[in-house]
């Protein structure tokens, strides 16, 4: 995009030729390329990450209730994957906005091809910005303690933010099912797995720890075990968007590249 006559020029180039801005790079004596690696080895340096996360986590849990340990000099609390202002929730909105910027530059292709459902890319990109907003300001448990003074929840509905989580999920499921049923076979069944892994672990396994902490609290193994199980759910199906999402830009528009080139 050319922001003024004296800016640089970004664009993102194909295979195919196709463009979104700018002049041909044999114009410009000299251009800066940066290549997108292809989606099976992001989709594998991401999930590596995650199993490191899940096991330190581990560790640092059976060190809190087996060994009676549970500071470590501050390693368990570094790394516990249900606690919040850590290395796990720095990594999950890191990858939350890895899976939107991919969704955007899908978004910038179609929007200049003028595609019919250039919108629901743009819709779904902006959602994985607000997921991942909400990762670090923890926005969905605001309304928590005033839902369960008000309506006395218990057992699986512990956390009652899960019945709005639930709504916004059919709601967003409703808006996209277009989208989704023109989607090529892949991606399709990519996009309906990655979501059902992300919410079954967001929405489902927080209804088992829901039924947990009401019964015992929060402070036991078993509530440990149950809140691991759904962060790497989680974790597990944003890796899943993130491949499915580059595999599609990769698909669609051959090797993808982002050219700077120096302003004239």
């Amino acid at each position: 995009m050319n922001l003024s006559p004296s800016s640089n020029q970004s664009q993102l180039l194909c295979d195919d030729g196709f463009r979104t801005s700018g002049s041909s790079p044999d114009e410009s004596p000299e251009v800066t390329e940066l290549r997108l690696p292809a989606a099976h080895w992001v989709a594998k340096g991401l999930f590596g990450i995650v199993v490191l996360l899940t096991v330190l986590s581990t560790l640092g849990q059976i060190s809190t209730y087996w060994f009676g340990h549970p500071n470590l000099k501050g390693f368990v609390p570094l790394f516990y994957v249900d606690l919040e202002s850590n290395v796990p929730t720095w990594y999950s909105s890191l990858g939350l906005a890895l899976a939107a910027t991919v969704l955007g530059l899908i978004a910038a292709v179609k929007h200049v091809r003028r595609d019919p459902f250039r919108r629901q890319w743009l819709l779904l990109s902006a959602l994985f910005w607000l997921l991942s907003m909400d990762e670090i300001a923890m926005i969905h448990e605001l309304p928590i303690a005033p839902l369960r003074a008000t309506f006395h929840t218990t057992g699986a509905l512990y956390y009652p933010w899960v019945v709005l989580g639930a709504l916004f999920v059919l709601v967003v499921g409703l808006c996209l099912w277009g989208f989704l049923r023109h989607l090529p076979p892949r991606t399709r069944r990519g996009f309906v797995l990655s979501g059902a892994v992300f919410v079954g672990g967001a929405i489902g396994v927080e209804m088992l720890t829901g039924i947990q902490a009401s019964l015992h609290g929060e402070q036991n193994a078993t509530y440990a075990m149950l809140a691991t199980v759904e962060e790497f759910m989680e974790m597990t199906g944003v890796v899943m968007m993130v491949f499915f999402s580059l595999d599609y830009l990769q698909r669609e528009c051959g090797r993808v590249r982002i050219v700077v080139e120096p302003g004239r």
